[in-house]
């Protein structure tokens, strides 16, 4: 079972919402805590704000210097990680039980009194331009980030996380400050805790570290435009002639999580191009009968979220195969949706995506990230339960339904990087 005890609910007074499980069979608790703060919610020209706000989270408080915080977590052998990303940003620990309480405060401080010294703001700032730069090197990162801006076009998705060079050398340390400021408020904060201790006291401990946080009065999130799906097909071609191999991404906009067809989704990526062992039909087909490549991938559900994610197929080839590795490519999205899957197909994808859905439940850190997972969602705290019901009751032609509804082979994004003229597109 993924949760051997029930899970509550729990609205704290100034309005931080709380998900908490007992799970007794190690003495070990975990804490996911997070707000609704990335880099969907930052301005471009801030692009990159959410990420370093997100990596300084842990650089001290009034209470705590980084090295105290540092010193406090090897000495008791629990991990503290904080964390910018697109939607959500925020920090997870995980220690022994008799350990979680002090480090409990130490983390809910971080939360709402973390300072930002400017002396490691320079450090920090300093460090991901260097990450920029080597980054830019990346022909896969270079594709990737260009196909995003096409599916994306004017949308915070279409933004890498991390930022640019040029928007990231701009950023001071009270624009840190004030993003903090304004989206650490406890009106914002959703905790799930899973561990070691009667929910009791972990409500105990909550109210002992928050209680007296007050809520930011009329707090709202930034307003993010929608998203549309083109509706033609768009290319661009990255020539990068010191490099070897040629990277090719060809998709379009994908779904949000919440969309009802995202479980037979989840079957069809994993008989099309998702599933381990290379036995997905374009991993087969393209490395194993073609010789094509070793990397190749395809699937429409690993970034559904918030917004829609992405449909994205993708090879790493040699030059000489460009043109029959994307024909290929496109020849198995079409037979998804021309033929019924055959009866083998589709029961292997089901008893994968059954079988290892138990690895979600490995550690308390992962129950816990569950439990923010489905909260965000509203996937309902059953959902544990359903989600292999969901998964064993697609059918054939249920398959077959999603794959001609979201997927459009003549209306792609095509991206292709490496060792390529301008004008040798698909």
């Amino acid at each position: 079972m993924p949760f051997e005890q029930a899970v509550h609910r729990v609205v704290l007074p100034n309005g931080c919402v709380a998900l908490l499980a007992e799970q007794p069979a190690l003495p070990v608790v975990a804490l996911y805590a997070i707000v609704a703060y990335g880099s969907r919610y930052e301005p471009e020209s801030q692009a990159g704000l959410a990420s370093l706000l997100g990596d300084m989270l842990d650089e001290g408080t009034a209470q705590h210097t980084a090295q105290d915080i540092a010193l406090a977590i090897e000495a008791t052998g629990a991990r503290l990680n904080t964390f910018g990303g697109y939607a959500r940003s925020g920090l997870s620990l995980t220690a022994l039980r008799d350990d979680f309480p002090r480090l409990l405060t130490i983390a809910a401080d971080l939360l709402r009194h973390s300072r930002f010294p400017e002396d490691r703001f320079a450090l920090c700032q300093a460090r991901r331009l260097a990450q920029l730069r080597s980054r830019a090197d990346d022909a896969r990162t270079v594709a990737s980030d260009a196909f995003d801006a096409l599916v994306y076009p004017g949308h915070p998705a279409g933004r890498p996380i991390v930022g640019y060079e040029t928007t990231v050398s701009q950023l001071t340390v009270d624009d840190l400050r004030a993003a903090y400021a304004r989206f650490f408020v406890p009106n914002n904060l959703l905790i799930a805790i899973v561990g070691d201790l009667p929910v009791a006291e972990m409500e105990r401990r909550l109210m002992e570290v928050l209680a007296d946080w007050e809520p930011a009065p009329d707090f709202l999130l930034p307003t993010v435009p929608p998203v549309a799906r083109q509706t033609v097909p768009q290319e661009q071609v990255l020539p990068r002639p010191d490099k070897e191999q040629i990277h090719i991404l060809l998709g379009h906009l994908g779904i949000h999580r919440t969309h009802p067809d995202y479980h037979a989704l989840r079957v069809m990526d994993v008989i099309l191009g998702d599933s381990p062992g290379m036995t997905a039909r374009i991993p087969r087909i393209l490395r194993d009968d073609l010789g094509l490549a070793y990397t190749t991938y395809a699937n429409i559900t690993s970034t559904a979220g918030v917004d829609p994610g992405r449909f994205v197929a993708y090879i790493g080839t040699s030059p000489e195969h460009q043109t029959k590795a994307i024909a290929a490519i496109r020849d198995e999205i079409e037979r998804m949706r021309q033929e019924v899957v055959t009866p083998e197909e589709l029961a292997a994808a089901k008893a994968y995506l059954t079988g290892s859905f138990v690895f979600n439940f490995e550690t308390n850190a992962q129950r816990a990230l569950f439990l923010i997972e489905t909260e965000i969602h509203g996937l309902g705290d059953d959902y544990a339960q359903r989600y292999p019901e969901r998964i064993d009751a697609v059918t054939a032609e249920e398959v077959l339904r999603v794959s001609q509804l979201h997927l459009n082979p003549s209306a792609l994004t095509t991206v292709i990087a490496g060792p390529v003229s301008s004008d040798a597109g698909s």
